[in-house]
């Protein structure tokens, strides 16, 4: 047994995953909130997707059938019994389903 402390890791955020903060995240909210508005004014109806979908209604977006998880991130859904369950991808674009 050795009497030095554990090595510990750095905490630092991935590329392109930074901390934000009160006023960025107030302004962020203010204008969401006044284009909302607009749009909602015009007879817009608010829209939220999930971010999961099943592999096969992303269809050919994915590079191969047998390998779903191949280029996107994919987990196969737990169906409860012996059988594998269906595989879900992470969605990467939501104009699909916004139009």
């Amino acid at each position: 047994m050795t009497d030095e402390a554990p090595i510990r890791p750095e905490a630092r955020a991935p590329r392109g995953f930074a901390d934000r903060r009160g006023r960025d995240l107030t302004a962020e909210r203010r204008i969401v909130a006044r284009v909302s508005e607009v749009y909602e004014r015009w007879g817009f109806e608010p829209l939220e997707t999930p971010a999961f979908e099943y592999a096969d209604a992303l269809g050919k977006f994915l590079p191969d059938a047998d390998r779903p998880n191949e280029g996107v991130f994919a987990l196969q859904d737990d169906a409860g019994s012996d059988e594998p369950g269906e595989w879900m991808a992470l969605r990467y674009d939501h104009t699909a389903p916004l139009a």
